[in-house]
């Protein structure tokens, strides 16, 4: 059976004979309408799929820069000045530690030692030495020896030792129980070592005896 062929079209197909007539349906408005109705619908699924874009906003510029060095209108202090302030203020704290040493009040005297002793120590030693030297015999002057000694040795252990070796024997013998007390915990053979210079051997030897009870 021949099938029915459209005229005029045997060159599109490449031959002489006619392509069939079921090649060449025509298409209804409707379908062409779905078709393209479709396509748009694709184009905006996938255009919503994407995220946006975001739009940061342009980096602030950074400010002029400042100058680093600003004039003063205070004087500067020439060194002599620098070294009249420190002794000043040296003094001062000098006479707030032997105003609380002579006081009845224990909790300035607890302030003193744990914040001005250790000041004086560090800048100016000198005046503690002096402060020891000029008490007169008594509890006040025992106190202070005793927590000179140890701030002292625990700052510049060669220079106190220096210091004790110079005191009267009684003196020398209490400051150096309370240098030998203060060091033993931390490191047993430096404190046996300091007895030894000290002439005091025996208060590290009692100490290493083992316990019999």
């Amino acid at each position: 059976m021949q099938l029915p062929s459209i005229p005029g079209l045997s060159k599109l197909a490449g031959s002489d004979q006619t392509l069939p007539v079921f090649f060449m349906r025509p298409i209804s408005f409707a379908n062409l309408a779905l078709v393209t109705l479709l396509g748009l619908g694709a184009t905006f699924c996938t255009d919503a799929s994407e995220k946006p874009r975001r739009h940061y906003p342009k980096a602030t510029p950074p400010p002029p820069p400042s100058p680093i060095y600003t004039e003063s209108s205070e004087p500067v202090q020439s060194e002599e000045e620098i070294a009249r302030t420190a002794a000043s203020h040296n003094a001062k704290l000098a006479d707030e530690l032997e105003s609380a040493l002579l006081s009845k009040d224990r909790g300035r005297r607890e302030a003193a030692f744990v914040f001005i002793l250790p000041e004086l120590v560090q800048v100016d030693v000198g005046r503690v030495v002096d402060m020891v030297a000029r008490q007169p015999k008594g509890e006040p002057r025992d106190t202070l020896r005793t927590e000179f000694t140890r701030a002292w040795i625990a700052r510049d252990p060669a220079a106190a030792t220096k210091w004790m070796k110079t005191l009267p024997h009684q003196a020398r013998r209490a400051s150096g129980a309370a240098a030998v007390d203060f060091i033993f915990p931390q490191s047993p053979d430096r404190a046996a070592a300091l007895a030894d210079e000290l002439g005091m051997a025996s208060l590290v030897r009692d100490r290493r005896k083992p316990d019999r009870n």
